[in-house]
């Protein structure tokens, strides 16, 4: 295949080739249900998501300065929840 960069300030004559017009349409997209009551989040979390806020807490508490570990034991954490 050959690949030929063209100067937008050219003067040359466009080549007639049939333009070819494809149009697309996104499938409507429906927003996740966004839960507003803290207690019901509370009560679909399992044992180690507990563990692992348990952990995340602890490590705060006593003044941690790894961020990537905190980081990825959010990271654990929140796609633990979904």
């Amino acid at each position: 295949m050959r690949v030929t960069q063209m100067s937008a300030f050219s003067s040359a004559p466009p080549l007639n080739k049939p333009a070819i017009q494809q149009t697309y349409q996104a499938a409507p997209v429906k927003p996740a249900p966004i839960k507003g009551n803290i207690g019901k989040i509370l009560s679909e979390l399992k044992k180690d998501d507990y563990i692992l806020l348990g952990i995340i807490a602890v490590l705060i508490w006593e003044g941690c300065d790894d961020y990537i570990l905190l980081a990825a034991l959010g990271y654990l954490f929140f796609m633990g929840v979904k």
